[in-house]
């Protein structure tokens, strides 16, 4: 009897046979965290970062020698808030009980504000502390040198993973854990990643930043066609399905092969899949998606100015090349100064980006969603 369960997934951060490829990033990654590197993880939203780094902790844990705090920083909105939770992080990192963690940190490490227990309505037990508020600055140093000491009192590496880490920006405490942080030496290695590229470029490459030229830097690209080809391939065979390789190419290139949209559009293939798919399959699929998606770009549209949308819909009829060009400037109806500007913002927004002289849209399903509406 064949499978019923849709063999593609998305929406939460994917796990073994879902996870596609990777294979040199998560080699990379393990031989930067083993050999003390500090890195700068990019790529945007929806294209499997986070996946990544979770298959790395995951990765790093079963080598039994490593120890690896996971910190998501998107929803931290004050300094307080930014201790509170990371030393629950690192306190459930390095100890499994609570005796041990209460020893660990009131005798090995001193700390001197009181330990709090909380335990949440599924059980869950965190930790936190009651803080004084005229020793937040120092406080705020003990937490972020705990992992240095833990691995120097057990000789153990530690890999802190910072996702979203664009949010220390609006807290501006960036000056103190770079201070911090490149006194930890191999000991400890840090991960900074996140999805707003307009931010992170500037804490990680202006000059006059705390981060200037502190880390690797690491872009992740997409996922190549060939890899999406096979991945797709095998797991339509073990359904006792089937899918043609240019019906996979011809999503390829609608998708830029971004991980979410790929296996967003293959979950609604294999649904609509009885034994082979074909192109109404697929167009209707890809119809269905456009229909799913269609909410969350209409409202990035509407909170455009006239300038930004028409300046979108040109980056799209032009394929993002020779805008300054009198021709097409012609076309677009604004002059080459305004356009700079309204380039600026659209970037600013973390809605388009530039390679080489080449302006794109970085959600490749949005363009498609401007070529169809």
């Amino acid at each position: 009897m064949a499978n019923t369960t849709n063999p593609f997934y998305y929406g939460n951060e994917v796990y073994k046979d879902d996870f596609c490829n990777r294979i040199d990033e998560l080699k990379e990654l393990k031989q930067d965290v083993y050999s003390g590197l500090n890195v700068f993880l990019y790529a945007p939203r929806r294209f499997g970062k986070t996946s990544l780094l979770k298959r790395l902790q995951n990765d790093l844990k079963k080598d039994g020698d490593v120890v690896v705090v996971y910190f998501d920083m998107f929803t931290v909105s004050s300094v307080d808030e930014f201790i509170q939770k990371y030393f629950n992080l690192l306190a459930n990192s390095f100890e499994s009980s609570t005796d041990k963690i209460l020893n660990l940190f009131k005798n090995i490490f001193k700390i001197r504000p009181n330990i709090t227990m909380n335990i949440s309505s599924n059980s869950d037990l965190s930790y936190g502390l009651l803080l004084n508020k005229k020793e937040e600055q120092h406080n705020f140093e003990d937490i972020l040198n705990l992992p240095y000491l833990y691995a120097e009192k057990f000789n153990k590496k530690v890999v802190v993973i910072f996702d979203e880490f664009q949010e220390v920006e609006q807290l501006k405490i960036e000056k103190k854990p770079r201070s911090i942080i490149q006194t930890h030496s191999r000991s400890v290695s840090y991960l900074f990643s996140g999805s707003k590229k307009s931010i992170l470029t500037k804490m990680f490459n202006d000059k006059d930043r705390a981060f200037y030229k502190s880390v690797k830097h690491l872009k992740i690209d997409e996922i190549k066609e060939a890899e999406w080809i096979e991945f797709i391939s095998k797991k339509f065979t073990k359904s006792d399905k089937s899918i043609e390789q240019n019906l996979i190419k011809k999503c390829f290139e609608i998708t830029l092969g971004y991980p979410y949209y790929m296996q967003q559009l293959m979950y609604f293939i294999w649904n609509n899949t009885k034994d082979k798919a074909d192109e109404t399959i697929v167009q209707n699929s890809i119809d269905l998606m456009l229909e799913r998606e269609s909410d969350i770009y209409s409202l990035v549209w509407t909170n455009l100015t006239p300038n930004q949308k028409s300046t979108l819909k040109y980056i799209v009829q032009k394929n993002g090349e020779s805008l300054y060009s009198n021709e097409n400037l012609s076309d677009l109806k604004l002059s080459a100064s305004t356009l700079k500007s309204v380039l600026e913002s659209l970037i600013k927004k973390d809605i388009i980006d530039k390679k080489n002289d080449k302006y794109y849209l970085i959600d490749p399903f949005m363009k498609y969603w401007l070529e169809n509406v």
